[in-house]
């Protein structure tokens, strides 16, 4: 083989071989492009606040910042520990311990600091307006942006650069050759080497950012880089402008984020959409490689780019509140004082009351989803003109299962509103003496059964004058008993709140001073069997001390050892935290369970907001709102960090669970500067029970009842008690928590519950379910029922307005039934008919008193009344004009009766005698030439044809139906012998059932003298051969035709002058039918005549 061969051979097997490399190399790029099989897996959050940035310095490092800064560790973010000392409005992060951040505050300033890994330092920085953007080398060297400011840090030292535009900048970036890269506000893009430059670009800007030292950026439907100043554009999508960021993983892909869960990524050239559970907006994004990366959003929503899910950490955290207004629908307002959460319609969802001092008072009705409608309108609150309103409470007062609702006023006397079957409410201030006087100046005001009697109690706390106890008589009516049960006092009453403090089965009392000592009233009722109240204030620990100005009082169990422990909020003092020793004396625990605070604090809620089994306590606040956290032996403050700390000057609040998820949700009422604030628990769990009260003995409510919740078999073991608690109405700062709250159980599947009951009767509950409802009556059957009609006749008798109303009632019904027997006996009225009248009368006052609404005594009260009258003297006026016209009839028939008769038995039988005389008198007569016996004939043929007369006129005349059929017998006996002894053909034609044809007395009388008049007629004058009668069914109606061949008339010259025709047409109309008469000179005639009939 020749070298040139073998060369030959020798390159084609390098090719080969090359070949091979340049497939093999292809293939494994071709597979390490493929697909990636990573997922977007959610990451639990230790916060609900919005996320709106995060970066990663690696696997395991990063941070991300939203209300609280977040650090990634050991696979798991958590808050970190030194948090900023402002809330930061973003970051830009070098790494862990090298991390700039600046804010926003209300002067339109930001505060710029840097993080070194020890603590935070503040820089001074010279922008006038707002901090917009940052990017920074390290330490030493670094750009900050505004309002079309830019400053650069260098040496320490700050120095500006000409200004781009005067327009805010929205992301400035550094190249490695400092050349400076400045998206503006109004989507154009700038760079600065040496001067500013702007790019020209006639697509918007969106987003833009650097890798691999190259600007790239987002437009409004593409995607591309700077190249030399100008864009390349690399793909199209229109989905892109929904976008808020975006991460480079390589030059030709990326993932970028927007609203409601978009995730886009693109990759070898095509657009993919990931789909992931949550619909929360998306805000940043940051990708460490293509099979690592991380996105934060709205409500601390984090999610993480990895093939591993079972890996990621699932620790749970509480994520706090949710801060919102109630809706669109309500106005935001910063007028509102107390608050009251009370389910008025007994719809199942929490309704919220709130106070108007200067405005409005609202009542907003929940919808479900946390949506609520202001209908304060439409339920009858009406916001009396120049009424200062400051505090409110709700319960059911008069035992009918509403609640009711009772608001005090500052400048005039207080309002109670009766709730009438949860659709509006009646204003009871003047039948009720429980509204106090004009110059009480009422703040609070708080329901019990300090008697324990089954109802509810009033007592108001009053700052310009005493403090006064009202007495409920068991229809919500009371009546004043302050000096019998010695709480008269000079003035200062802010807060109050009832409680049994030692467990006796008797509600005790404590009221909070602006200008005195605070008091602490024992109830002696089970000791001395008499309602009186002793002042054991000091014996107690409680008395506080002079004008702390208290506001607030709450009576709770802290500790969990089954008493009722008190909290105290002050004004120009600490608050106070009391503890019980379970005998009704306390012990200042507030230093070392709170700390001193120097708060000016209004409302106060203590409940378990986190659901970790121990109460939490939540302060509104002068100034910003502040969250206790309780830990179990201590509470911590971490309201930042729970998102309630609340800015403004807070009043009242209130807790439910307004979206019934098995969570405490606040609102909480502002009075200056902010709105009200609805906070939103998101703790989202089923560990929780809920209890509703549907009592008979005691007031509906339970209210004063004690509620032991265990865990499951531990009934009556304390160390085993989850829960505690005194259902009340009114507590806190001129408010009041929903009734019959959510009660967290941590995570026991099963508990056992105790409810004692004001009157000291026991029901036990074991085993229960968490997540249940467990509906709570103290008697049942024939036993309730007896209580239950007891209660409606103390409501019917001893409630004025509900005695006025039922009487009224009576009244109705009495002057219905009156009616009715009238009716029944004068007008003969059917049973149906006597029924279906009173049913009318009833249902149209029943329809007026439930369903139609009046703000108008007169109309509310006397319309009712006058309508139904009306409608009665209208009733009685038809039936007595009807009784009258049928009596008329009824008369007239009678005296055709009697003429019938006597026509009969006297007129008839005397032509008849006479008759018969004349037949006598031609037997017994000689007439040699027949003419007298002519005469006789002719008298006897006169005496017969009267006789015939008078026969039809009886038969016409008598009251009595007949057929169709009988009718024309009598037509035809009469008329057949005559006219065919004059040979005239006489037929006629049934195209019906004439025995079916009910004929009525004025239609028999006239139709039987019209057919007579006609043939008689026809006889007389027609010179007719043939005659047909044709009776046939026109629609609903009789139609007899009688047609001639004679020598017919001219009907128009004729039809007035015709005596015969007169009288036709005349018999024609009072049987209200239709006459049709068509002739003609020589043509015949033809008689139609239309007429209605009864079957």
């Amino acid at each position: 083989m020749s070298n040139n061969t073998n060369n030959k051979i020798v390159c084609i097997s390098k090719i080969i071989c090359l070949a091979g490399i340049v497939f093999l190399i292809s293939t494994v790029n071709l597979f390490s492009q493929s697909k990636s099989n990573n997922i977007w897996v959610p990451v639990p959050s230790p916060i609900y606040s919005d996320l709106h940035s995060i970066q990663l310095f690696s696997d395991t490092s990063g941070i991300a910042v939203g209300d609280q800064v977040l650090v990634l560790k050991d696979n798991k973010w958590i808050e970190m520990k030194d948090q900023p000392p402002v809330k930061i409005t973003s970051i830009f992060a070098i790494d862990t311990n090298s991390i700039f951040a600046w804010s926003k505050n209300s002067f339109q300033e930001s505060e710029l600091y840097y993080w070194n890994g020890k603590k935070w330092e503040e820089i001074n920085h010279p922008l006038v307006n707002y901090i917009f953007s940052m990017n920074f080398i390290d330490r030493s060297y670094g750009v900050i942006c505004g309002c079309g400011e830019v400053a650069v840090f260098e040496n320490n030292k700050w120095k500006f650069f000409p200004p781009v535009m005067n327009i805010a900048i929205k992301n400035i970036l550094i190249t490695k050759d400092s050349t400076f890269w400045i998206l503006s506000e109004n989507n154009k893009l700038f760079k600065y080497k040496d001067k500013w430059k702007q790019i020209n670009i006639t697509d918007p800007i969106l987003q833009i950012d650097i890798f691999d030292d190259n600007i790239y950026l987002i437009s409004d439907d593409f995607f591309g880089k700077i190249v030399l100043d100008t864009i390349q554009k690399i793909s199209y999508n229109k989905k892109i402008e929904n976008t808020v960021s975006f991460s480079i993983v390589k030059s030709k892909e990326i993932f970028t984020i927007g609203s409601n869960g978009l995730i886009l990524h693109y990759f070898n050239g095509k657009w993919e959409q990931n789909r992931i559970n949550t619909e929360d907006n998306l805000n940043s994004i940051f990708m460490l490689n293509s099979d690592d990366g991380w996105i934060v959003g709205d409500n601390g929503t984090i999610l993480h780019y990895t093939n591993q899910p079972d890996s990621i950490n699932n620790i749970k955290y509480w994520k706090g509140f949710k801060a919102n207004t109630l809706n669109h629908n309500v106005k935001i307002v910063d007028d509102e004082y107390g608050v009251v959460t009370a389910d008025f319609n007994l719809d199942g969802l929490v309704d919220i009351f709130t106070c108007g001092l200067f405005e409005a008072n609202h009542l907003y009705i929940n919808k479900g989803n946390n949506y609520f409608v202001d209908e304060h309108n439409k339920y009858k609150i009406l916001n009396k003109k120049n009424r200062l309103n400051l505090g409110a409470c709700a319960g059911d007062i008069d035992n009918d299962g509403y609640p009711d609702l009772y608001i005090t006023c500052l400048n005039g006397t207080n309002t109670i509103y009766k709730n009438i079957n949860g659709k509006y409410f009646v204003d009871y201030s003047s039948i009720s003496s429980g509204i106090g006087n004009k110059e009480d100046r009422t703040n609070s005001a708080i329901l019990g059964d300090i008697d324990n009697d089954g109802d509810l109690d009033l007592f108001i706390a009053n700052e310009f004058s005493s403090n006064r106890l009202y007495l409920n008589n068991g229809a919500g009516i009371f009546d004043e008993v302050t000096k019998k049960a010695g709480l008269i006092s000079k003035y200062g009453g802010i807060g109050c709140s009832f409680g049994d403090i030692d467990n006796d089965g008797d509600l005790d009392l404590y009221i909070a001073n602006w200008y005195g000592e605070n008091k602490l009233y024992k109830n002696l009722l089970k000791e001395s069997g008499n309602l009186q109240f002793q002042d054991i204030s000091h014996k107690a620990n409680v008395q506080g001390d002079i004008y702390t100005k208290s506001n607030a009082v709450v009576f709770t169990d802290i500790d969990n050892d089954a008493d009722l422990d008190l909290f105290v909020s002050n004004r120009k003092h600490s608050n106070k935290l009391y503890i019980n020793n379970g005998f009704g004396i306390f012990s200042d625990k507030t230093n070392e369970l709170l700390g001193i605070d120097s708060f000016k604090t209004n409302g106060v809620l203590i409940a378990d907001f986190d659901g970790n089994g121990y109460k939490d306590i939540y302060l509104s606040n002068v100034g910003k709102n502040v969250y206790y956290k309780n830990n179990g032996s201590k509470f911590v403050i971490q309201s930042s960090k729970y998102n309630t700390d609340i800015a403004g000057y807070s009043t009242g609040s209130a807790y439910a669970d307004f979206d019934n998820d098995g969570d405490l949700d606040i609102y909480v009422a502002n009075y200056l500067g902010e709105s009200s604030t609805f906070l939103i628990n998101k703790l989202n769990n089923r560990n929780f029970m809920k209890l509703d009260f549907q009592c008979s003995k005691i007031n509906k409510q339970g209210i004063g009842s004690k509620v032991y919740v265990f865990k499951n078999n531990g009934q009556n073991d304390i160390s085993r008690l989850i829960d505690f608690r005194e259902i009340a109405a009114g507590s806190g700062y001129c408010s009041m928590n929903e009734i019959n709250p959510i009660i967290p159980i941590q995570d026991n599947e099963f508990v056992d519950i105790k409810i004692v009951s004001p009157l000291g009767e026991v029901k036990t509950f074991q085993h229960i379910k968490r997540g249940s409802k467990l509906i709570v009556s103290d008697v049942k059957g024939l036993s309730k029922q007896m209580i239950l009609i007891e209660q409606f006749l103390l409501r019917q008798i001893f409630d004025p307005h509900r005695l006025y109303e039922m009487i009224k009632w009576i009244f109705i019904l009495i002057l219905i039934a009156f009616f009715i027997q009238y009716g029944y006996r004068r007008y003969d009225w059917s049973i149906y008919l006597t029924i279906s009248i009173a049913l009318l009368l009833f249902i149209i006052y029943f329809i007026q008193f439930h369903f139609l609404e009046y703000n108008i005594f007169l109309y509310s009260t006397v319309l009712p009344l006058i309508s139904i009258s009306g409608l009665i003297f209208l009733l009685y006026q038809y039936f007595e004009r009807k009784h009258i016209k049928q009596f008329t009839i009824t008369e007239k028939e009678q005296i055709k009766e009697k003429l019938s008769r006597d026509l009969h038995d006297n007129l008839a039988s005397t032509i008849s005698s006479i008759g018969i005389y004349l037949t006598l008198i031609g037997y017994n007569i000689t007439d040699k030439d027949g003419k007298l016996k002519q005469l006789l004939q002719k008298s006897e043929s006169l005496v017969g044809e009267a006789a015939s007369s008078i026969t039809d006129l009886i038969w016409t005349i008598k009251p009595k139906p007949e057929t169709l059929s009988n009718l024309m017998t009598r037509i035809n006996n009469n008329f057949a012998e005559l006219l065919s002894g004059k040979n005239i053909n006489y037929s006629t034609t049934y195209k019906i059932d004439t025995e079916k044809v009910l004929l009525k007395p004025v239609i028999k009388q006239n139709l039987y003298l019209i057919l007579k008049e006609v043939l008689n007629n026809i006889l007389k004058h027609a010179e007719a051969k043939n005659i047909t009668i044709d009776i046939e069914s026109e629609k609903s109606n009789i139609k007899i035709t009688i047609k001639d061949d004679g020598i017919g008339f001219d009907y128009d010259k004729i039809k007035r002058k015709g005596h015969g025709l007169t009288n036709i047409r005349k018999r024609a109309e009072d049987m209200k039918s239709v006459l049709n008469i068509v002739s003609g000179v020589g043509k015949g005639t033809v008689y139609e005549l239309i007429f209605q009939h009864k079957k």
